[in-house]
């Protein structure tokens, strides 16, 4: 009889903490009306007029370390540094380079083969995202500077713990060179706690990615993870909008 009062508890307990995770911030993936990643559906994304070119300030100068980070899960790029982006004046500091394959958001329900997101945190901790897609065509220059580290990571696929490897050198530079039109709507991060009122920024224009570079970023995962992008989340009456140039 003790024993089985014993059992009783623990039970209790646990269904007690399952429900308390249940009921906290985890639940926003779930229960939250502005999540992320959409399908933006280009013919119905009106010009925004008062929307403004995306001031982006990236340097080797404002990196002080980069690092590779996975653990079989995820696969990202670490920043340590000043520079960035700033939205209506607002600045926002650039702190991960996310890598999904293929990609979160969709152009008119169409994915792509792979999308990379600048994740951005002001000094209030908010977030701004600006996110690339890439399609199958010629290797990406971005990804080649990575191969190095990509095939280190590959020789230990789906790690147990966390792998990190430096990146010497790493130039940020060439991601003011890409295109500057762009669509606009407030979501949330794409993996738990999935918070939301994040501003993501999705660039128009896709840039292309090799069939191999997308095998590369997915080598270190483990299998269950290759494909790594989460669903497309609804709308629930948000406005995407679009900024464009001309």
């Amino acid at each position: 009889m003790a024993f089985n009062s014993i059992l009783a508890f623990f039970i209790g307990a646990s269904l007690l903490v399952i429900g308390a995770f249940a009921s906290g911030p985890a639940s926003v993936c779930s229960a939250g009306k502005s999540q992320s990643p959409v399908d933006i559906n280009t013919y119905l994304s009106p010009i925004n007029k008062t929307l403004e070119p995306l001031d982006r300030q990236y340097s080797s100068l404002d990196v002080q370390k980069a690092t590779l980070v996975c653990d079989g899960k995820h696969l990202e790029i670490s920043l340590n540094g000043n520079g960035g982006l700033k939205i209506y004046g607002k600045p926002y500091n650039l702190r991960q380079l996310l890598f999904h394959t293929p990609s979160e958001h969709r152009l008119n329900s169409v994915p792509y083969a792979a999308e990379v997101q600048q994740v951005h945190e002001a000094p209030d901790g908010s977030r701004a995202v600006v996110a690339i897609l890439f399609k199958y065509g010629p290797p990406s220059p971005f990804i080649d500077m990575l191969m190095p580290q990509l095939e280190q990571l590959a020789k230990k696929p789906c790690p147990g713990n966390e792998q990190r490897i430096d990146i010497p050198k790493f130039d940020l530079s060439f991601l003011r060179k890409w295109p500057r039109d762009y669509y606009r709507y407030l979501g949330s991060n794409t993996s738990p706690p999935c918070t939301e009122n994040v501003i993501w920024n999705v660039l128009s224009e896709a840039k292309t990615i090799s069939a191999a570079q997308v095998t590369a970023l997915s080598a270190p995962l483990c299998q269950e993870n290759k494909n790594n992008a989460r669903p497309v989340q609804p709308l629930n009456g948000r406005k995407v909008q679009v900024y464009d140039e001309v």
